[in-house]
Parts: structure tokens; C-alpha cells; sequence
């Protein structure tokens, strides 16, 4: 096994050295396939590794081989505050590991961030990023469909939901919605029909894979994303089209009776209740535990030392208070949570800003379609922490795109100028 690995880890290496945007296609890849490595005082994930060799490629190419990387830095200095703000509430830490868990977490977000737009040059090498996106998600929705329907027995007689990647049905659905906008942002933009029949073909299982997961916020934020989208690109026959599309997938999904009983029995009116409730319960526990530090916050990492404290329901809410705006006020305080906002103005603003300017561009669709993830993964997270599992770093590489995108339109208008 140690001579597989290490293997793997030369191969990996050796190629992100000689094209250091694959390692980028690499990260992309492991996000889903998640896996551990002990080593007795530390645990290493393989995506923490590769980007980690990620990292030090790009820091030896930059200083010692001196290569002529373009530093782009947009975006960058927003979420400097909040860095600064996060170092902070470390002092108030309980547990160093937790403590530089979540630090690290936070950390790997802005860095493949970074390295994507820094990384990523040209269009071919964009078009090999997203791809590696696509056939990612296609794999993990196929492997997730095999999964659902060899389990009908299960599911019936347990009630709970069956999910092979990330552990749990949320943060899945959380990933597919990720990627699905882009998806549909690239088939619009395509001017090949063998390209939007593969892309249509890969939603679709996507869309069918999460609709397998009966998750409320995951449907909820599918149906916003399909809106938005065909409402950037100024196409209102297309919402009809893509809500009648969806509606006769999950038709599909419905058609076996299992399915259809299972569905019926968790988005009933009960159940939307119950979650209702289970979510003021959230917000009822977040704020009694920032009652008493309003400014700088119970301290990140801190959460699930604390909350035994504050709810007799700890085993609900051990993990997170299922909302990742409310879990980074109790964790780091008004200040915290004022510069995290301030972070999230400043990508809103860019984005918005930079849709005006690509309107009448050949990659104003696509660029929709990465604006459409980056708004749903902030939507997914009102109702659920997406900081965990790789799925943040999915969410970084998306805004990068969108970044980098805009950055191909200045050839293009200095073209113009001339």
C-alpha cells in the first residue's frame, strides 16, 4: 500500500511540476473521493497532499526556476480582514486541532482560489479544468444512481437516506448544485451539438442524482439556479423549457413505486415542519451562545467543544448549526462575521460588474453559468455548512474560473480599441 502511495505521490508531482494548472484538475478529481492517511499525531487527506504539492510547485516556479507568472491578485485583498479575523479568534481556542483544522479549512479555500487564477492562462487550459469538473460529476452521479437503486430494501425498511459520497445527502446535493449551473452556462455557450448532447447528458444524471437524495434545500436551490440563469442570459422561454425538463426528471426518478413512497414520506407537510422548527431550534441555540461574546465570538473550532452547554439536543447540531453564516457569528463574533459580509459584498459586486462588461462577449453564457454556482453555494450554506469535504475548494476553483474569465474579455476589447 506504502509503494502505492508513493507512487501515486511522484506521479502526481512530476506531472503538476511540468503543467502546474493540472494539479488544479487533480484537486478537482479527489473532492469527492474522499480518503485519510494516519500516521498515529496526524491524519493527512489526499486532497490536503495535492495541494499542498500544488502550493510548492507554484512557490518554486515563482522565486527559484523564476518562471513568468502573471500575479493576479483580484478578489485576493477582500478577504484579508477576514483572515485577520479568523488569526484572532484562534487565541480563544480550546483545542489546538479543531482550532487549526478549521483555520486550515478556511486556509486551502483562498488558496486554490489564488492558484486558479494565477494558474489558468489561456482557454484551452480552462476547457481542461472544467472538463475534469464535468467527468467528475458524472462519475460520482452514476456511481450514486447504482447506488441508490441496489439499496431500495434498505432505504424501505431503515427510512434514512442512502448517500456514497461526503456521508450525507446534503453536502452531496450541495456539490451536484455546485457544478449543474456551470454545466448548463458551458452547453449554452457551446457551438458544437455533439458537446451540448454529452453536457446535456451528464445534468441530466446529475440532476436525477439529486433527485434520489430528497434533499429539500438541494431541489430548492436547483430551481433557483435554473431561474437565475436563464434570467442572465435574457431567455424566458428558456426557464419554462428548463423547469419542464427538471419536472419530467424527477417524474422519472418518481416512477418506481419504492422511490415514490420514500419521496412522499420526506417532503411531506410534516416533515417541512419539522425541519422549520429543527432550524429555529438551530438559531435559538447560535444566539444563546453568543450572548456573552458578541464581538469576537466563542472562537473557530470551538463549536462542538461548546455546544453540550447550551442544548440538552447536543447529538443534532454536534457538528454545525446548519448554516454556515450562523456558526461563523458564534465562532468569530460581530467582527468576524461583519468581514466575512464584507468579503461576500466585494464577490457579488465584481461578478455583477464584470456581467455588464462580458454581456455582448462569446463567453457571457459560461460566465453565467460560473456566476449561477457561486451565488447557489452561498444560497446552500444558509441552510447548511459547506466548509467541509473538499466542497469549499469546488466553490473556490468556480469563482476563479469566473475570474479568469473576465480576463479574457481584455483581448479582446483592446482588439476592439485598436
Amino acid at each position: 500500500m506504502w509503494i502505492c502511495i508513493i507512487c501515486v505521490a511522484c506521479i502526481i508531482a512530476s506531472v503538476t511540476f511540468c503543467r502546474p494548472y493540472l494539479g488544479i484538475a487533480f484537486i478537482i478529481v479527489s473532492i469527492p473521493f474522499e480518503g485519510v492517511i494516519d500516521f498515529g499525531y496526524i491524519s493527512i487527506y489526499p486532497l490536503e497532499a495535492i495541494l499542498a504539492i500544488s502550493v510548492l510547485v507554484y512557490i518554486y516556479k515563482s522565486i527559484v526556476a523564476r518562471s513568468n507568472y502573471p500575479v493576479n491578485m483580484k478578489l485576493v485583498y477582500g478577504c484579508i480582514p477576514f483572515l485577520v479575523c479568523i488569526m484572532l479568534s484562534t487565541m480563544k481556542s480550546i483545542a489546538f486541532s479543531s482550532t487549526a483544522k478549521e483555520v486550515v479549512r478556511w486556509l486551502e479555500l483562498f488558496l486554490i482560489y489564488y492558484l486558479t487564477i494565477n494558474l489558468i492562462n489561456d482557454k484551452k487550459e480552462m476547457r481542461i479544468i472544467l472538463y475534469s469538473m464535468f467527468s467528475t460529476v458524472a462519475i460520482v452521479s452514476v456511481l450514486e444512481i447504482i447506488n441508490y437503486l441496489s439499496s431500495f430494501e434498505t432505504l424501505v425498511y431503515i427510512g434514512e437516506r442512502s448517500c456514497l459520497f461526503f456521508d450525507n445527502p446534503n453536502p452531496f446535493a450541495g456539490y451536484v448544485n455546485l457544478v449543474i449551473p456551470v454545466l448548463l452556462g458551458m452547453m449554452m455557450a457551446s457551438a458544437f451539438l455533439w458537446e451540448r448532447i454529452v453536457l446535456g447528458t451528464i445534468a441530466a444524471l446529475s440532476i436525477i442524482a439529486l433527485g434520489l437524495l430528497f434533499s429539500k434545500s438541494g431541489y430548492l436551490s436547483l430551481v433557483l439556479t435554473i431561474v437565475f440563469v436563464f434570467l442572465l442570459i435574457k431567455a424566458k422561454k428558456g426557464i419554462f423549457l428548463g423547469l419542464a425538463t427538471l419536472f419530467v426528471l424527477l417524474t422519472i426518478v418518481l416512477l418506481f413505486a419504492e422511490t415514490r413512497e420514500d419521496f412522499i414520506g420526506r417532503v411531506g407537510m410534516q416533515q417541512l415542519l419539522a425541519s422549520f422548527w429543527f432550524r429555529v431550534m438551530c438559531y435559538s441555540v447560535g444566539f444563546n451562545m453568543l450572548r456573552d461574546v458578541l464581538i469576537l465570538g466563542i472562537g473557530i473550532g470551538n463549536y462542538h467543544l461548546d455546544i453540550m452547554k447550551f442544548t440538552a439536543n447536543s447529538y443534532l447540531v454536534k457538528n454545525h448549526l446548519h448554516s454556515l453564516y450562523l456558526q461563523m457569528l458564534v465562532e468569530t463574533g460581530m467582527m468576524g462575521f461583519s468581514a466575512f459580509v464584507f468579503w461576500i459584498v466585494c464577490i457579488v459586486k465584481y461578478l455583477v460588474s464584470s456581467l455588464k462588461s462580458l454581456e455582448a462577449s462569446s463567453h457571457y453564457k459560461l460566465f453565467v453559468g460560473l456566476m449561477g454556482g457561486v451565488i447557489v453555494y452561498l444560497f446552500n450554506n444558509l441552510l447548511d455548512v459547506l466548509v467541509v469535504h473538499g466542497i469549499h475548494l469546488q466553490w473556490g476553483i468556480i469563482l476563479g474560473l469566473a475570474v479568469v474569465l473576465t480576463q479574457f474579455r481584455e483581448p479582446e476589447t483592446c482588439l476592439k480599441t485598436v
